[in-house]
This record gives C-alpha cells, structure tokens and sequence, in this order.
C-alpha cells in the first residue's frame, strides 16, 4: 500500500524524518534552504485546511482527471524541479519566514491538525481530493523535501 500521512506508521516516519532535520542540512537541488522548505511544506497544509485561500485553479487541467491524480499521486516518483501553486511558493510570496525552529514547529502542528480534520479543501492543481489522496499528497510531498535535504 502506497505512503499515506492519515497511516500511523507513515505519520510516524514522516515526523521522525522532520525531527531530525536541521537548518544546516544542505539542499541536494533545488533553491530553497531548510527553512523556506518547512514554510513551503506548511502552506500546503495551510491550503489543504482552508487556512489560506486559493487563487483558483492552477496547472493542466489533466492533473485534476482521474488518470492525472493517479500519474501524479500514485504512478510516477516526482522530479526535481516541479512547479508550485502560486500560494506556496515562498520565494514569490512576500511570507514572512520565522526561525527554523518556529517553522519546524508550526509545520508539525499543522501535520497534527491535518490529521483531525478529515474534510480538507481542493488543492489548486488537482482539485477535489478524497482523504485518501490528500493523505498520499502530503506525504509524497513532504518525503519529496526531506529527499531534497536529506531527510
């Protein structure tokens, strides 16, 4: 069965693997450090719970069909590089970035609260999700970062 953050076991790896990231980890690719990533991660979380609004939908519209979610959730591994919704993007957003510490916080209570919150809103490039496939987004988003920062 394919890593899903609603998984106790996956949530719990996930949550490990982010303790144990430090702001001095280097990126492997990419533009972001440490902790724009932490910020990055947190507004998809943000967006996922409602917290932040959507500028609409964003990307192909072949990315919200069935055969788009499967390619992008369940088929294929992700590529460096991929674009971002605009909301999330810390580098063209004027978001204010705490301390790493602070990010790190805030990025694992939002993982908490994600959990309690079962009805979560579409996301911008594929739309509507079931619980299942927000739970398969977040963690093949988060593990994607913790790649990048060897996590």
């Amino acid at each position: 069965m394919p890593s899903n953050i609603f998984q106790e076991t996956d949530y719990r790896e996930i949550v490990l693997r982010l303790e144990e990231l430090h702001a001095h980890n280097q990126r492997k690719w990419g533009t972001m450090n440490t902790t724009e990533m932490l910020k990055h991660c947190s507004k998809q979380l943000e967006l996922a719970l409602g917290k932040i609004e959507q500028n609409g939908v964003e990307g192909s519209f072949v990315m919200r069909t069935s055969f788009g979610k499967w390619i992008g959730l369940y088929g294929l591994p992700w590529f460096r590089g991929l674009s971002t919704p605009e909301k999330m993007n810390v580098k063209k957003s004027n978001d204010e970035i705490a301390s790493f510490a602070i990010e790190k916080s805030l990025l694992l209570s939002l993982l908490k609260e994600v959990l309690e919150n079962r009805s979560l809103n579409p996301h911008p490039f594929f739309g509507s999700l079931s619980q299942k496939d927000w739970g398969r987004l977040i963690w093949k988003h988060l593990d994607h970062h913790l790649r990048q920062f060897n996590g």
